[in-house]
């Protein structure tokens, strides 16, 4: 889109909530104004009184609340009692969407005492909190310490169970991503009362990257481990004027922290911290920051400016001065800069209190500044709220940092919105497809922001009256959030639900993916007892029956007939290819949830998971022995697993790396491996595939065996019947005792034969006798002419038979034992 003309519109007739919203201030300054004063004084007073307690009596306390969280959810009668939420009231958040979900009949769970620090831990650089610990009260903890989380939200008012289960951002998240990804544990107290501590490796890491985004309908968050990085006492902060039209502007954007060469993981080219405002189609200011220490920023010459004096310009003013003076540095106190947009609500105040950015008014009233965002919803009433939804934008889209030009030049044809602030934030590929995802494939176009591990996003905030507003036109704020979520839908963007949404739940699904959430949902007992994300975040009022509709709708849909998990090494794994394939198998039903592999070839589901395990890959190494031997894990007993191959090779090949895949297979355990004809409705780049089934026993199963005993046979006797008796047989010879023969051989050093010899011994002396002890062949003829050979080559009836051999005409002597046993 380079057409920036905005359409014409009709003017818009003035009605009798105009003029409520524009004298509005006179109810903010005498009602809600001292109201948030004193709210936000006694909340620090607690906060204090919390931080004077040993970290042993927290955790005690906490420990205690927990039990008491366990304790009402299992009296809750899941027959007669309403969904579970929390006891807070319904006007009692930051974000603009009203919780009407709260309106129907519920079963309330009070959280209110879970708002302490826990632990900081400097060795592990783990940060322990309870869910409603806000911002503000983190920061007075750690800055002091020169810690802070890897990503501190703007507002002191947002808390970090919101910013958990619904979404945080700030101007670090280019390296550290969204506060969600800053969690090393969460502890959640399930629908049956469980508390299990969920982390990214552990038997709970499904649960683990599920939490993100579920707006709690997973399980109650009671406590989170966060990592917390280590900082300066100052912020250096550059603010560097853009002209130029959006598309330039965006550009400009990017290249403020985005390497052209690459090197995202470089700090020294990568700022600590980012944000862009547009001020107006052609004039922007980025600005950059790096953390800088005191006796940095208290060098003769630099600058520095404490913003977080009441009396103070508000930030975003303050930067615009850029446009006019250039570009310059000055040093901020890093606490003040985290919470720069605390005090103006970012330009929000201009329209709630439209003098409070004057000199005048910051010195005598801002000091009570901000108003309670809790209290200006509380005292809006229907019509202005009605009218805020109809005439007034606040929104974040969450888009590649590629089509951030892209979604600037929308948003000025569409609704007029300046300010808008920028701030990029990474999104991780993570092992597993959670609600948000990254675009598939994206690591193979290496774009400006993007790493092999990570895409870059950034949040394009929206917030202020639209253009045709601000000119007394006509302007369709629901219309236009429509057709705002339709284009994040086909951008591969997200809308955070924090806001007014208009999504139905088919285009609902269609933004976010259902499919690991459900799972869990269904996994843990969810359904049934906390409401889905969609209805929660649902707008309009819901009533008892619309509630219990809703889920009785979740519980009867019928479960899918495989769960089946499916991976590639091949890039980029299209969800149809995985349809068709199981099609042709004839599994029609199917909840496919595809994953990526992490180096250490470990898939990210938890054992006997799966149904099917279904992989794409191109090389012949691919699955290895350890893969194979992970995809018997997760695949519950009698699954199956299908290896599709990617090949080029011929007909011969094919057969070879067939059998090769069979018999590895066979050999990881598998049981009828097969090869697959790949049929006419599959993609023609697949050349062949594999089918194997999982043993129908889990490894560890022990089984009855059933001892069987055979009867011994019966055998009818008649009396008629023939029977011999044995000793019948026996003759009178048989009977008599053997005689043993007794040996009267001489027993000394020469033995002579016995009496009666029957071992051979007298032969041999006879031989002896007749031959005599010397033997003379010097005139012996043989007539075989083999006698002087030796026994093998002898006659039968020669007469040297058991004589060595000899030569004709030569001596023989025979030894002096020659007659001796051998043994």
């Amino acid at each position: 889109m380079s057409d920036l003309e905005t359409p014409l519109r009709p003017k818009r007739k003035t009605a009798v909530v105009d003029f409520l919203v524009q004298f509005r201030w006179i109810v903010v300054i005498f009602v809600v104004l001292p109201i948030s004063f004193t709210m936000y004084f006694l909340t620090y007073l607690g906060d204090i009184r919390s931080e004077m307690k040993s970290y042993k009596r927290r955790q005690k306390e906490h420990d205690e609340n927990v039990q008491k969280v366990v304790k009402r959810l299992k009296d809750r009668n899941p027959s007669k009692d309403g969904l579970v939420c929390t006891a807070r009231k319904p006007w009692i958040a930051v974000g603009m969407r009203n919780v009407d979900y709260k309106r129907a009949r519920h079963f309330e769970v009070d959280l209110s005492a879970f708002r302490n620090v826990l632990e900081i831990d400097q060795e592990r650089m783990i940060a322990k909190v309870e869910p409603l610990v806000n911002m503000g009260q983190i920061t007075r903890v750690t800055v002091p310490l020169n810690l802070a989380l890897a990503v501190v939200a703007e507002f002191d008012d947002l808390t970090v169970g919101g910013l958990i289960n619904g979404y945080g951002i700030e101007g670090s998240s280019h390296i550290y991503g969204l506060f969600s990804d800053t969690v090393v544990a969460y502890e959640i107290v399930l629908a049956d009362g469980q508390v299990v501590r969920a982390t990214r490796d552990n038997e709970y890491s499904d649960l683990f990257y599920a939490i993100p985004w579920s707006q709690g309908t997973l399980g109650l968050l009671v406590s989170a481990e966060i990592k917390l990085i280590p900082i300066k006492e100052y912020m250096r902060l550059t603010y560097k004027p853009v002209v130029g039209n959006l598309k330039e502007i965006a550009q400009a954007y990017s290249d403020s922290f985005a390497p052209r060469d690459g090197d995202q993981d470089n700090p020294e080219k990568v700022p600590d911290f980012v944000e862009t405002m547009i001020y107006t189609p052609t004039e922007a200011v980025c600005m950059t920051g790096r953390y800088a220490s005191k006796e940095e920023a208290k060098k003769k010459g630099n600058v520095i400016n404490e913003v977080g004096w009441w009396f103070k310009p508000w930030f975003y003013q303050h930067a615009e001065k850029a446009l006019k003076k250039g570009e310059f540095v000055e040093y901020i106190p890093t606490r003040d800069y985290y919470h720069r947009h605390t005090r103006s609500i970012y330009w929000e105040g201009k329209l709630i209190l439209p003098f409070a950015d004057q000199w005048w008014f910051r010195f005598l009233l801002g000091w009570m500044m901000p108003p309670k965002i809790s209290l200006l919803k509380a005292t809006q009433g229907e019509a202005i709220r009605n009218y805020y939804h109809d005439n007034h934008v606040i929104q974040d889209m969450l888009v590649p940092l590629y089509k951030v030009g892209d979604a600037l030049e929308w948003v000025h044809h569409e609704m007029e919105v300046y300010p808008i602030w920028l701030c990029p934030h990474r999104m991780y590929k993570n092992p597993i497809k959670t609600m948000i995802y990254t675009e598939p494939g994206f690591e193979q176009h290496r774009r400006q922001g993007d790493t092999h591990y990570s895409q870059m996003y950034t949040d394009v905030g929206v917030y202020y009256a639209p253009g045709p507003v601000l000119r007394g036109e006509v302007f369709d704020g629901a219309e236009a959030v429509r057709r705002m979520e339709n284009w994040l839908i086909e951008n591969h963007g997200f809308q955070p639900q924090y806001a007014v949404s208009e999504l139905n739940e088919k285009n609902f699904w269609r933004m976010f993916d259902a499919g690991h959430y459900e799972n869990c949902r269904r996994k843990y007992g969810a359904v049934g007892t906390f409401m889905s994300v969609y209805y929660k975040s649902k707008k309009g009022r819901k009533t008892e029956k619309e509630v219990q509709e809703a889920e009785q709708a979740i519980l009867e849909t019928p479960i899918a007939e495989g769960s089946v998990l499916a991976f590639t090494d091949d890039g980029v794994l299209p969800v149809s290819l995985v349809f068709d394939a199981l099609r042709e198998l004839g599994t029609e039903k199917c909840e496919p949830q595809i994953v990526t592999l992490s180096s250490s070839n470990q898939l990210p589901v938890g054992s006997s998971a799966v149904d099917i395990v279904f992989t794409l890959c191109r090389s012949i190494e691919f699955p290895n022995e350890q893969l194979l031997g992970e995809i018997s894990r997760v695949l519950k007993p009698g699954g199956t697993v299908l290896i599709y191959k990617i090949s080029d090779a011929s007909t011969g090949e094919t057969d070879k790396t067939t059998s090769v895949l069979e018999r590895k297979l066979l050999l990881s355990g598998f049981l009828e491996a097969k090869a697959l004809q790949v049929k006419s409705s599959l993609p023609s780049e697949l050349s062949f595939g594999v089918k194997a089934k999982k043993p129908s026993w889990k490894i560890g199963s022990s089984f009855a065996l059933k001892k069987t005993t055979k009867a011994l046979p019966k055998i009818q006797i008649n009396d008629d019947s023939d029977l011999i008796d044995e000793d019948s047989l026996l003759t009178e010879e048989d009977l008599k005792k053997p005689q043993l023969l007794s040996s009267d051989c001489e027993v000394g050093s020469t033995r002579k034969a016995c009496k009666n010899c029957i071992c051979g011994r007298a032969e041999e002396e006879q031989k002896v006798e007749k031959l005599g002890s010397t033997v003379d062949l010097s005139n012996f003829k043989s007539q075989c002419g083999s006698c002087g050979l030796g026994d093998a080559f002898r006659c039968a009836t020669c007469p040297f038979k058991g004589l060595p051999p000899f030569k004709p005409g030569e001596k023989v002597s025979l030894s002096a034992n020659f007659l001796t046993a051998d043994i």
